[in-house]
This record gives C-alpha cells, sequence and structure tokens, in this order.
C-alpha cells in the first residue's frame, strides 16, 4: 500500500476581498400567511357544511329507517380518466331506501 502525502503551505490563505461598488441589498415584502389560508379555510367550510348535512339526515323522517342514500348532482370534480371524484357533488336532497320517502337537503 502506498503513502500519500499532502503538501499544505502556510502562507495559502487568501484575503478575502470586499468591492466598494457592491450595492445594498433589497428586502421583497411577502403577504402575510393568514392572507394565505383563506382559499383553504373556504374549502374546509364547504367539506364540512356537506359532512354536517349528511350527518344530520342519516334517518329518514318517516319511518326513522337508516338506509338513506343522499342525492346528488353530477357537477362534482373529475378525475385524469374523466371519472366523477366521490364527495365533491353537491347534495341537494336524500332518499330513504325503505319507503321511497324523499326529502331536501
Amino acid at each position: 500500500m502506498s503513502i500519500l502525502k499532502i503538501y499544505y503551505p502556510e502562507d495559502t490563505h487568501p484575503q478575502p476581498s470586499t468591492s466598494v461598488d457592491t450595492p445594498p441589498s433589497m428586502i421583497l415584502p411577502f403577504e402575510k400567511r393568514g392572507s394565505l389560508k383563506k382559499p383553504r379555510f373556504q374549502q374546509q367550510d364547504w367539506v364540512l357544511n356537506r359532512a354536517r348535512t349528511i350527518f344530520k339526515n342519516q334517518k329518514c323522517p318517516d319511518c326513522s329507517s337508516s338506509a338513506v342514500a343522499p342525492l346528488e348532482l353530477r357537477d362534482g370534480l373529475l378525475n385524469r380518466k374523466n371519472r366523477l371524484i366521490p364527495g365533491t357533488s353537491t347534495v341537494v336532497g336524500f332518499r330513504c331506501e325503505s319507503c321511497d320517502t324523499e326529502w331536501p337537503a
């Protein structure tokens, strides 16, 4: 095995150079974080309102059955394969599977 020797002279540290013509640094203004989160909260409110509506209508008002299906419009978001993403459509009403009763949301 060979021994590798490293030559390190003592006076090779370059002195830091500063230029007089350096322009002053510019500070860019950014929006506050609170103003950026508003669209996200609006989206969450929409999802929460949908979940609350479905939760409140879990039981049929006529026969008290829990076999209730939501009636949705076909206005939801589409994925890459042009299929409807579940949970993104507008709930307009509910239908009881037992007694066929329908009521608005």
